[in-house]
């Protein structure tokens, strides 16, 4: 008993004596880690975005790629290279070269995603990579599988189509197996590429069929059967005149994907756009079918009634098939003689009035440059350069509205970059607020110094529309830009842009610039030819142009407005492909070519969109807004629509890479540093402009930027523009305009009222009534700020499903996963907890999921 005492004495110290150890163990640890807890944000912390991840991954896959090609192409491996070389030869065989394209494809596949929408690459397209390539080494293996493997390296399958068809082989045979490779080649196929038999078998036979008839349309032809002439513009080809193209219908009706989405390669010269407004209306007013869900669309135009003289217009017959009987073809009706005016037609859509240019300012005459003042500014360069030991001489001068430009000649030998880095020297030795040097010149062997000059001399609207430049370029939409640095009035067609990004900081001529823009725009095109979507979230600089008849929609100012509307643009766009792919037109002069000689095609017009302040927009959804402006920046040009977008800051985060790589024609005004103007245009320069509409132009097509003194136009020059479009009507109106109709038809129900008017920020923009009495309210189309029964339907399960997934639920989380703005993801979880799926809203926090849908 004592022994047992003593020895429970001594395991229970030795516990003790353990517990106190581990309690010292546990608490030096604590106190260890504390401290390291403290210094850990002082250590390096490395920690790389989604993003990089992926494209990280995709460039070593790229990399592996090219070098295991280099190995199997130069044969230079070295040590390590060698038994790669030998393990992928024999694990693949003579497949082995497939292994670095497969890979080389897997990682470029990743890189060019679509970024734009919140998905991750599918695991669908490895499977089928893999797929094919096991499917090839069989393939590769079926003549040599009865040879030894040993004895065959480059040759075969390698070890995985030995073991592959070895398998197979000795399951169901080689007649089988052959036939299982080859449908499990095509399944590979079909998961690579992402398309189904559906999509393709339709698309070959259309092919096939084009091919057909293009072999067959040529020289052979049945005995006695004429030649088809092509449609043309105008009147067909006198006498027996061969023509010099041949339209091909069956390839206009062929539906592929590739049709609707075509560039324009040229053409761009055309003739001038015939009449043109929106899509038609459907007669219960619910617009063409473009709508995102809600009764509010863009006002359509009315479908025009036949003209007389045409009769039913049909689509030009198609090249007739070998192997049928010949039939006549029916010959065109002949066009109508004489001009649009002479044509029987409603007066509605006819005879727009153009302003007259008196309504316009006349040019300010600025007392020119003393002669001999330029002559001592000229001595002072070349003195100053001589000073720093630099030999040029000053050949000739220009003077602009707002600098001077001097040419220099430097002496032989002389490097331009020593004249380049004294720009601060002679602004000191010329006593100049800031000069900029051009060098060189474009187009000539000196280099330009730019001093501004003592006076600024306004660069009026009259002057540049009423000047020949302004009438001799052959643009279909021409900007006033103003006058270079000698004085000549600058043109741009919008239409070539083929749009346009503007840039600067507060108060150095943007916004002037911009309406100067429209004011030319509305004065040489009447609203038949031309249609403005107008975006203005400061609610100041284009609310003016409210009420006029060029207006798809009145001004939008609510920035939940903006998605919607840039989304209907590119439905817009969508049909207007579509259409062109129907009809066989590459573009929108092709399609007003085709629509002078058949009377059943609706006008389109050119559709241009002014955004005047990005910034805002990427504020509220950055994701949203540049894929809707990159989407159709990328695609919009051929169908006629062009983006006007300005912003006052220029960052990274407003003019993103994707948005600058779609807008290569771009303005730069005054900034306040180098690095906004690099932002802008990619190089410095902008930061030293003198503001007050001194800006530097760069075009999709010239190599260098071009120095202008924009355009300025007045408040009461804008007021009058508007103002006649506002009270003219066409000779002969009496009823009311297509706007006010297109209105009427978007008018909203009694039930959509009460929606729109519980909103913030709702109401319609006010104007004047028919008779100029009393104010009524024009509700603007597209108004998606609210979710229709349709949508909820639509988008509610979608909801309830994330929520479940995701255990928490949260407004910005529905706006990110279904694409849709914050106010209709808001009003999806407020829904979401009337119903009992979420819980209340927690300050700070997500809500609580109660309820999961049920499987």
């Amino acid at each position: 008993m004592a022994s047992r005492g003593s020895s429970g004495k001594a395991a229970h110290r030795r516990r003790g004596s353990g517990a106190a150890r581990s309690s010292r163990a546990r608490s030096g640890s604590a106190s260890s880690r504390s401290p390291t807890r403290r210094q850990k944000p002082a250590g390096l912390h490395v920690s790389l975005r989604p993003d990089h991840q992926r494209e990280l991954f995709a460039l070593a896959l790229i990399t592996i790629a090219l070098v295991t090609l280099i190995f199997f192409l130069t044969g230079v491996t070295g040590g390590v290279g060698s038994v790669y070389v030998l393990v992928v030869q024999q694990v693949f065989g003579g497949g082995a070269l497939v292994v670095p394209l497969a890979l080389g494809f897997l990682g470029i596949a990743i890189l060019i995603q679509e970024r734009f929408y919140d998905t991750q690459f599918a695991g669908s397209h490895v499977i089928g990579t893999l797929l094919v390539l096991g499917m090839l080494l069989a393939i590769l293996e079926f003549p040599h599988h009865d040879l030894a493997l040993s004895s065959r390296l480059d040759e075969g399958g390698g070890w995985l189509g030995y073991h592959l068809v070895h398998l197979l082989d000795s399951t169901i045979g080689r007649p089988a197996a052959m036939a299982v490779v080859g449908m499990a080649m095509l399944a590979g196929l079909l998961l690579t590429f992402n398309v189904t038999l559906r999509e393709v078998v339709p698309g070959g036979v259309a092919l096939m069929q084009t091919m057909w008839q293009v072999a067959w349309s040529g020289p052979r032809r049945l005995p006695g059967e004429e030649s088809v002439a092509p449609v043309r513009t105008g009147t067909a080809p006198a006498g027996g005149d061969v023509p010099d193209e041949v339209v091909l219908t069956p390839i206009a009706e062929r539906p592929t994907k590739a049709s609707l989405f075509r560039r324009p390669e040229g053409g761009r010269e055309a003739m001038p756009a015939p009449v043109a407004l929106p899509p038609p209306a459907l007669p219960n007013g619910k617009g063409n079918g473009n709508g995102n869900g809600s009764g509010w669309k863009f006002p359509n135009s009315l479908p025009a009634p036949p003209v007389a003289g045409f009769g039913s217009a049909a689509p030009p017959p198609a090249l007739p098939e070998p192997a049928r009987t010949p039939k006549k073809v029916p010959e065109l009706p002949a066009p109508v003689q004489g001009t649009l005016d002479e044509v029987e037609a409603p007066v509605i859509y006819r005879a727009w009035p153009l302003p007259s240019l008196d309504i316009l300012d006349q040019p300010v005459r600025v007392k020119a440059n003393d002669e001999e003042h330029m002559a001592r500014m000229a001595r002072l360069i070349e003195e100053t350069l001589a000073s720093f030991k630099v030999e040029a001489q000053v050949i000739g001068r220009h003077t602009g509205p707002a600098i001077t430009q001097f040419e220099l000649q430097p002496a032989v030998g002389v490097k331009i970059s020593k004249i380049t880095t004294l720009d601060r020297d002679l602004a000191l030795a010329l006593a100049a607020p800031s000069i900029r040097i051009e060098a060189p010149i474009p187009g000539k062997s000196a280099i330009g110094i730019e001093i501004p000059n003592t006076a600024i001399a306004l660069v009026t609207l009259r002057e540049v529309i009423d000047s020949e430049a302004f009438e001799a370029h052959r643009g279909k939409l021409r900007l006033p830009l103003g006058k270079d640095v000698s004085g000549t009035p600058m043109v741009a067609d919008m239409a070539r842009m083929p749009h346009l990004l503007v840039a600067g900081s507060t108060g150095s001529g943007k916004s002037v610039a911009i309406n100067a823009f429209l004011c030319g725009l509305l004065l040489r095109h009447t609203p038949e030819e031309l249609k403005l979507i107008l975006v203005d979230p400061k609610m100041v600089e284009l609310i003016v142009y409210n009420r006029i008849p060029h207006l798809l929609s009145p001004v939008v100012t609510e920035l939940e407005r903006v998605l919607p509307t840039l989304k209907w643009a590119t439905r817009e766009m969508e049909r207007r492909y579509k259409v062109f792919a129907r009809l066989g037109c590459r573009n929108l002069e092709g399609y007003q070519k085709r629509s002078r000689t058949q009377a059943d095609l609706e006008p389109m017009p050119y559709i241009v969109i002014v955004i005047d302040e990005l910034a805002d927009l990427m504020m509220m959804a950055p994701d949203d807004v540049e894929t809707q402006v990159c989407r159709l920046a990328q695609m919009a040009r051929a169908t006629g629509i062009h983006l006007i977008i300005a912003t006052q800051r220029p960052s990274v985060d407003v003019l993103t890479g994707l948005i600058k790589a779609n807008f290569p024609s771009r303005i730069a005004f005054a900034v306040t540093s180098q690095v906004d103007s690099r932002v802008i245009l990619d190089t410095p320069g902008a930061e030293r402009l003198l503001g007050r509409g001194d800006m530097l132009y760069m075009a999709a097509d010239a190599a260098k930027l071009v120095r202008i003194q924009g355009t300025f136009v007045s408040d009461r020059e804008v007021e009058q523009i508007v103002s006649f479009w506002r009270t003219s009507t066409p000779p002969g109106e009496g009823a009311k305009r297509p706007m006010d109709e297109a209105n009427e038809a978007a008018a909203p129900t009694d039930r959509e009222r009460q929606q729109r008017a519980a909103l913030p920020g709702s109401g319609g923009v006010p104007r004047q009534g028919a008779a100029g009495g009393e104010e009524e309210t024009v509700f603007q189309p597209p108004a998606a700020s609210f979710l229709s029964v349709e949508e909820q339907e639509m988008l509610l399960p979608q909801a309830v499903d994330l929520v479940s997934q995701h255990k928490r639920a949260s407004a910005s989380l529905l706006q990110r996963r279904l694409r849709i703005g914050y106010s209709k993801a808001a009003q999806l979880i407020d829904l979401l907890e009337q119903q009992g799926v979420v819980g209340p809203a927690e300050e700070g926090r997500s809500r609580e999921v109660l309820r999961r849908r049920e499987a």
